[in-house]
């Protein structure tokens, strides 16, 4: 195994449980590529756009079938299965999402050396004034999290990953190259 392309052990187990209820392991996608990605539903702007984004790619690709998008949430507690499973229905319907216990969501993130930290007061300070957010409620928190997009193998093995900012054409390409 260790002849991989890339010796960074990213991915890996996880049981989670996915928008539809249904219990998930890594093997439930065993045969097609992951694109994993991590958020959360509370999120105001940067999760929807890459939700959105992810949509987009999806439709663009070569080997549609073949792939798989993935949302795991890092906010466990107010990110039901109902929760997920409504707002997902805003995105593409290929995205599954999962949630899970605080330890299932602990446990995937360390694996995927995801960082996120609830940030508890939604100050004003740093905000533009004109944020349309500042009037929402936000449940009391918000989550500060890595947003990274992972490209995983058949196996749920690491390829590579994705910044926010690279364009969809370019993550399109790359996919491609792999699939």
């Amino acid at each position: 195994n260790h002849n991989k392309k890339s010796n960074i052990q990213i991915g890996g187990d996880f049981e989670l449980t996915n928008h539809l209820g249904q219990k998930t392991t890594n093997d439930s996608f065993k045969g097609y590529h992951r694109l994993v990605f991590f958020g959360f539903t509370n999120c105001p702007d940067f999760c929807p756009d890459t939700l959105n984004d992810i949509g987009t790619i999806i439709d663009q690709i070569d080997k549609k079938d073949q792939l798989v998008p993935i949302f795991i949430t890092v906010d466990p507690e107010r990110d039901t299965v109902e929760k997920l499973n409504k707002y997902l229905t805003n995105f593409h319907p290929k995205i599954i999402g999962l949630t899970g216990t605080n330890e299932q969501i602990k446990s995937v993130k360390t694996k995927y050396k995801i960082f996120s930290k609830k940030i508890m007061d939604m100050k004003k300070e740093n905000k533009k004034s004109n944020n349309h957010h500042d009037g929402h409620d936000h449940g009391g928190y918000s989550v500060d999290h890595t947003t990274i997009i992972y490209l995983m193998d058949k196996k749920g093995d690491y390829i590579t990953h994705f910044s926010p900012d690279t364009k969809n054409l370019d993550i399109v390409k790359k996919i491609n190259q792999y699939l």
